[in-house]
């Protein structure tokens, strides 16, 4: 368990996927057509059928009769009914991942554009809380406001405390139009703000620095969503360019938010990392179930069309390819950086593409984790659409070249040190940065004094608004 608990807005960053509708979709649960073969039925059956040929354990889903799809108000609830029917080995839900939106997971991940006041905030103790991020570009950091500083009022509220209450009155703050926010920061002086939600582009690159001790050039990049290759590689590619060009040998990479997105991205950096002798070894390989290994469909998917992406090719063609044309993606060398380790900063909060990113370099590079347990999410989803509604169905896992792929109680930490959300990025009194330079040779003397964590009491209860508002998955990229 992670002893530091988030609290995340409804309404920030990629928390959107469960309260946006995506531009230009219609609302639909008539009844309608969904393919060229004439078969018809309201949106609820589409889920359901459709789910029975592609989700990853579709062997336990019971048949149409037994669960009455048509019982449930719409796709969203029939959905999460749906990923309740299969169970770890303790009677637990193991399906922790499935959903359908309305179109904002699309909106953030795939077309790079949030719609909320741009930061986030973390009980760093059961009464204290503090911006855990900003991102660039948004409301939050256009007012300068920086990871550390503590929440000290909101619209006037200023006692806080871990519990129901404190989260319904931040849910509402985060979620409205326009909220005042005041802080304390690092020099004790105090700042009140009038913060408004806005769409802006979404920048996943919240820090990045080079640091040099003695000679010892370490690269340290903080990245907090996988989006969209094409609106992140020219910033993706100046800071590393940098870093070949200082020699840095070990770089530090920091994922410890990062709910994971678009697995071209993670491929991409994978492919920065990795050393050039592993070129055209295996990277990962995806798994589906035997519907799909063998195009095996029913007649709601076997001619659906992949709208609105590819509206001529059929979605059946393109799962079956990956499958099988596209089941394993092998590393391809990207630059000249020629690094000796890659560290990773992980927390209950770094999942699926994030964990991916780690797993599929563990077994052919020198490679550490550095924080506590990852999220545990070894699976991913290739969206599919319905009227205004995208359903992201467990439809594959993934397996790095050593045939690891199980994790679905989180990655362990090799160096397990407790987050401090109390301290700006970069700061060496990090605890896990400073855990991570540590590691890689550099002398602790040379870091200063370590801080200490701000309060007596963490917050150590269980609850994590994350796990429950923030996307969490890897989405396959369609290639055709």
């Amino acid at each position: 368990m992670q002893p530091n608990n988030f609290y995340h807005s409804l309404l920030t960053g990629l928390a959107l996927i469960f309260l946006m509708s995506a531009c230009n979709k219609k609302d639909s649960n008539t009844p309608r057509n969904r393919g060229d073969n004439g078969v018809t039925g309201s949106v609820n059956d589409s889920v359901f059928f459709i789910a029975k040929d592609i989700y990853l354990w579709n062997d336990v889903l019971p048949d149409s009769a037994t669960f009455k799809p048509n019982q449930y108000a719409n796709p969203i609830v029939l959905f999460n009914a749906l990923r309740t029917y299969k169970k770890d080995a303790s009677g637990n839900d193991l399906d922790r991942y499935s959903f359908v939106d309305n179109g904002g997971t699309s909106r953030a991940l795939q077309q790079g554009i949030a719609g909320d006041m741009g930061f986030e905030v973390g009980y760093q103790t059961d009464s204290t809380l503090f911006v855990v991020y900003a991102y660039p570009g948004s409301p939050a950091d256009k007012a300068g406001i920086k990871r550390g500083w503590e929440l000290i009022a909101v619209n006037g509220v200023t006692r806080f405390r871990n519990d129901d209450a404190t989260n319904d009155m931040l849910n509402a703050a985060f979620g409205s139009a326009s909220t005042s926010w005041s802080f304390r920061k690092p020099d004790n002086t105090t700042q009140q703000y009038n913060l408004s939600r806005v769409d802006y582009k979404l920048n996943p690159i919240l820090y990045s620095h080079l640091y040099d001790f003695n000679g010892n050039k370490i690269g340290y990049f903080v990245f907090n969503n996988f989006v969209a290759l094409s609106d992140v590689k020219a910033q993706i590619d100046s800071t590393f360019d940098a870093y070949t060009k200082a020699g840095v040998k070990q770089v530090i990479i920091d994922l410890r938010y990062n709910g994971g997105g678009l697995i071209e991205t993670a491929e991409y950096l994978a492919n920065i990392l990795v050393p050039a002798a592993k070129t055209n070894t295996t990277m990962y390989s995806q798994y589906f179930n035997n519907n799909v290994n063998t195009n095996n469909y029913g007649p709601y998917f076997k001619y659906m069309k992949a709208v609105p992406y590819y509206p001529s090719v059929n979605w059946s063609d393109i799962f079956y390819s990956e499958a099988t044309t596209y089941k394993t993606a092998k590393f391809q060398k990207s630059g000249a950086l020629a690094l000796n380790k890659v560290t990773f900063l992980g927390t209950r909060n770094t999942v699926s593409a994030s964990e991916l990113l780690y797993n599929v370099l563990k077994p052919v590079m020198t490679t550490k984790l550095v924080g506590s347990n990852t999220y545990g999410k070894p699976v991913g989803f290739i969206n599919i659409s319905f009227g205004k509604y995208d359903m992201y169905a467990v439809n594959f896992q993934t397996k790095n070249s050593a045939n690891e792929g199980d994790y679905f109680s989180g990655l362990p930490a090799d160096i397990k040190v407790t987050d401090n959300f109390s301290l700006d990025w970069g700061s060496l009194s990090d605890p896990l940065l400073r855990a991570a330079l540590t590691d890689m040779g550099v002398d602790a003397g040379s870091l200063g004094r370590t801080a200490k964590l701000n309060g007596n009491r963490l917050a150590v209860t269980p609850a994590n608004r994350l796990e429950s508002t923030k996307f969490k998955g890897m989405i396959q990229t369609i290639r055709q």
